[in-house]
């Protein structure tokens, strides 16, 4: 099963995420979530769970609880607790090459994307998982 996470706090990206995961059919289970800190907290009680945790995050750099840099901190204290690796994708606006280079210093983020989200990018996604 694939399933995808995706943290924003922009709703018009999550129509848009939307309709791209119907059109493309690649995961089977999507959840979206406009909130950091409640995805952290369902992680930490889902530890083993792997039935209920996400194969994928797509996860904003810009949110208003905990923007994904704190994200990533939080999560990297839980990680190898986690029943199943999940793999990180940002997915931001921004083309700071800052924040490109930033993403690399965590081993669980896949890659740094640039919005808009694209069926292109859900099929590297996809493919991506199916190699691992």
């Amino acid at each position: 099963m694939n399933r995808i996470l995706m943290i924003d706090d922009n709703p018009m990206e999550h129509f848009i995420a939307l309709k791209l995961l119907k059109n493309t059919g690649l995961f089977d289970n999507t959840k979206h979530v406009t909130n950091g800190l409640e995805t952290l907290k369902f992680l930490e009680q889902n530890l083993t769970n792997t039935e209920e945790l996400p194969d994928v995050i797509l996860l904003d750099i810009n949110m208003p609880d905990i923007n994904a840099w704190g994200f990533l901190d939080q999560y990297k204290q839980m990680h190898q607790r986690i029943g199943k690796p999940i793999d990180i994708y940002i997915v931001s606006s921004s083309i700071d090459a800052d924040d490109m280079l930033r993403s690399k210093k965590y081993p669980f983020v896949k890659s740094y994307l640039v919005k808009p989200l694209s069926t292109d990018i859900l099929i590297k996604i996809y493919n991506d998982r199916a190699k691992a």
